[in-house]
């Protein structure tokens, strides 16, 4: 039977959520059954500063006194919609506003570890190094800095090193990429066909570049390479995660899974097996974002693992001794203490904020326009459709507060405001969209290439004799869809700072973005 000493080196090697804004009866089981290290938080955990300060110091406190090291506190704040902490300085913009507005993303870096930092948050996934060359790629999009390993470098190493100078981990993700994919690994397992050399020279160049710069950590991909590795995907390979990530490209860092309940992996070799893979390939820290069950399987299955000599202790002692050097690296040898008061004046520093709100503005793209901005100016009854933004990744949460563009226009613009079902044109909508009673059309759309209501909606506008204009609230692919707009804005992120920036942008009639990414024909 496995000693404690080995046990507690798994439980470095294991990353679990739990569902609760404090440390809950789950958490504290994890912690006290399987050694668990470390934690990933999600809006679900987070209400304010204070509360998720509060939380930070507990569970640093509870695996602390376990396990004798702080526990990684990591959050996806990747900027956009993808922000776990949203008060005040914490929401960035995202990648793909980054790059719009050819920001200085180092020093977006600095301010997201400054804030995460502020509140016992040390280890953020992000930056997202994935070149998104795929219209139809449902789970990345705007979640890129573009669609050139120029943008993902010049941005994402940005940010990463802006990170790092402030003393955030940063990992990396989704090594060796996620950009070229049709399927959302959240449910299903994707597949990138492209050949070896075409992965070397897009897809694994900016990960090499990150490798050699020192990156610290990253975060896999539940991607299969058919043509590099056709039977595993990165996550469970070792042909990716050793030979090529270790032996070729040098990495000495700590290498993390994407969540091991995602459908990729659980659907297709389960939980238990999928850990034991994955510690084989040569990951060192396995995520699970939901269920106590889930650790549980993992754990018990690479506890068998060891004593039936399938992994050796040797490959343990591995995995410990990289994610021991990062926690020294990084100071978590004793626990946090954050300072609320502290952590309020950073998240509320104006510098900060307008540093963000200036990039959010500045990242606001003209498409294409007809004169439909200066009709929506001069409109005296303009309408305003659009759906409220939701949650863009199977591993978040819903917004509390969901963002409402249509309501949000009309208070700024007056009119009317509709909002709209995410994937249907119900009765409701419909009325309103064939209502008389107003001259100017203002549609925003959000990823509508994945959702037809959206598309019908689009057309039943496009055939009023009306001027419309339509507002891409997600990434820019959207614009392919359209066939009779008179001015097109691209957004880039349906977040509240994303919207006040287009707004103004419309007012003023200033558009200062460039397109990050080359539009393309959407061919499901």
């Amino acid at each position: 039977m496995m000693d404690k000493e080995l046990r507690l080196k798994i439980g470095q090697m294991l990353m679990a959520g739990f569902p609760s804004p404090e440390v809950d009866t789950q958490a504290k089981r994890l912690i006290e059954d399987f050694y668990v290290g470390n934690f990933a938080l999600f809006a679900r955990n987070i209400v304010n500063a204070r509360q998720i300060s509060g939380l930070c110091s507990a569970l640093s406190e509870l695996v602390c006194q376990k396990t004798g090291y702080a526990p990684m506190l990591e959050v996806d704040q990747e900027g956009g919609v993808v922000c776990r902490l949203t008060e005040g300085a914490a929401l960035l913009p995202g990648p793909m506003a980054i790059a719009a507005a050819k920001a200085d993303a180092r020093e977006i870096g600095k301010n997201c570890a400054d804030t995460l930092l502020s509140v016992g948050i040390n280890s953020n996934t992000a930056p997202v190094l994935d070149v998104n060359r795929d219209a139809m790629n449902p789970i990345i999009g705007a979640r890129s800095f573009g669609d050139t390993v120029e943008a993902a470098e010049r941005y994402g190493l940005g940010l990463m090193n802006g990170m790092r100078e402030r003393g955030m981990i940063a990992s990396v993700k989704h090594f060796p990429g996620h950009g070229n994919v049709k399927t959302d690994s959240h449910l299903a397992m994707p597949c990138n066909d492209a050949d070896e050399k075409e992965l070397r020279e897009i897809d694994f160049a900016p990960f090499q570049s990150a490798f050699a710069m020192g990156a610290d950590a990253l975060m896999t991909s539940h991607v299969c390479f058919k043509n590099y590795d056709s039977k595993y995907p990165a996550t469970l390979s070792h042909r990716i995660m050793t030979d090529l990530l270790r032996g070729e490209m040098g990495f000495e860092g700590v290498a993390i899974s994407d969540c091991m309940e995602m459908g990729a992996i659980r659907t297709t070799y389960g939980t238990g097996e999928g850990a034991v893979l994955a510690v084989e390939a040569g990951c060192d820290i396995l995520c699970f974002s939901h269920t106590y069950e889930a650790v549980a399987e993992a754990a018990s299955a690479l506890y068998a693992a060891v004593d039936s000599g399938r992994i050796s202790p040797a490959r343990i002692e591995q995995s410990y001794a990289r994610i021991v050097r990062l926690k020294k690296k990084y100071h978590l040898l004793d626990v946090w203490q954050p300072d609320i008061e502290a952590a309020r004046a950073v998240l509320y520093d104006p510098v900060r904020l307008e540093q963000h709100r200036s990039v959010s503005r500045k990242s606001i793209t003209l498409v294409s326009d007809e004169g439909g901005i200066e009709c929506l100016k001069s409109a005296k009854r303009p309408a305003f459709f659009a759906p409220e933004s939701l949650a863009l990744t199977g591993n978040e949460d819903e917004p509390k507060q969901p963002t409402n563009f249509s309501r949000m226009a009309a208070e700024r613009f007056g009119g009317t405001g509709t909002v709209l079902q995410l994937n249907a044109l119900d009765d409701a909508s419909r009325a309103a969209l064939l209502s008389p009673d107003y001259d100017v059309a203002v549609l925003g759309l959000y990823n509508a290439r994945f959702r037809e209501g959206q598309q019908q909606i689009l057309r039943l506008l496009e055939a009023q004799p009306r001027p419309l204009v339509v507002v891409l609230l997600g990434a820019p692919y959207d614009a392919a869809l359209v066939q009779r707009a008179d001015a097109v804005i691209a957004a880039y992120e349906y977040t509240p700072m994303s919207v006040c920036a287009a707004l103004d942008a419309i007012a003023e009639n200033e558009f200062p973005g460039t397109l990050p990414v080359t539009l393309q024909p959407i061919q499901p």
